[in-house]
């Protein structure tokens, strides 16, 4: 759920906003498959139910708002999201704490679901949202995993689509993203690494300050 909250407003720094969310948007994609694949009907059915639905309606509503914003304020946008999502995620990991039952309302999880559609398109942020969301309803590690990973094949298809219905999505682009795969592949391995070496806490403090840092540079630009 880190990724795009720390890679978006990073890399809005130094290229158009619209061209960073369209270059993000297929490596996505590649990694999808690669990640349901070792979690394969694992997922919460209920869950999945619920929240899918509302983050493909999440994600039309996020494209149609990209659609109506200039550069400029599209990476405000970025900001402002990656900001609110970065300390909310920041109170949270510090305090440790439960928002919900362990059986919410489905109008909880369709909320979730919309605002982690909306974030994922605008910023690549709905990861903050959707892991949130899952560590309250009190699931297996393997169970909120395995649902974060189904739950977001199809959104990142449909914002491929998006992205390229309003002209952020080229092919010079595509060419880019693909000259990035074996970095993705290399990221991947020293990920792996890192993680067996660097404790969880301080992993996950590091990005979400480097998204707050980012976001920070975002809303003060001129």
């Amino acid at each position: 759920g880190g990724i795009g909250l720390v890679l978006t407003p990073t890399l809005s720094l130094v290229l158009p906003p619209s061209v960073v969310l369209a270059m993000i948007a297929p490596l996505m994609n590649l990694s999808d498959p690669l990640a349901l694949r070792y979690y394969w009907r694992q997922w919460d059915r209920r869950q999945l139910g619920i929240l899918l639905p509302s983050m493909l309606a999440g994600v039309v509503l996020g494209t149609w708002a990209l659609s109506q914003l200039s550069e400029y304020w599209l990476g405000k946008s970025i900001g402002a999201a990656a900001l609110g999502f970065g300390l909310l995620q920041l109170v949270l990991t510090g305090r440790n704490q439960r928002l919900l039952s362990a059986r919410p309302h489905w109008g909880a999880g369709a909320a979730a679901g919309v605002t982690a559609g909306v974030a994922s398109t605008v910023a690549h942020s709905g990861g903050v949202v959707v892991t949130m969301y899952l560590v309250n309803v009190h699931l297996t590690k393997t169970a909120m995993l395995a649902t974060g990973n189904a739950l977001y094949v199809l959104p990142n298809v449909l914002k491929l689509a998006g992205y390229w219905s309003i002209g952020f999505l080229t092919w010079p682009i595509i060419a880019a993203a693909a000259l990035a795969v074996p970095w993705l592949v290399a990221g991947a391995w020293l990920g792996y690494r890192v993680n067996q070496r660097l404790p969880r806490r301080a992993f996950e403090l590091t990005l979400v300050l480097i998204a707050l840092a980012g976001a920070v540079r975002l809303l003060l630009r001129s």
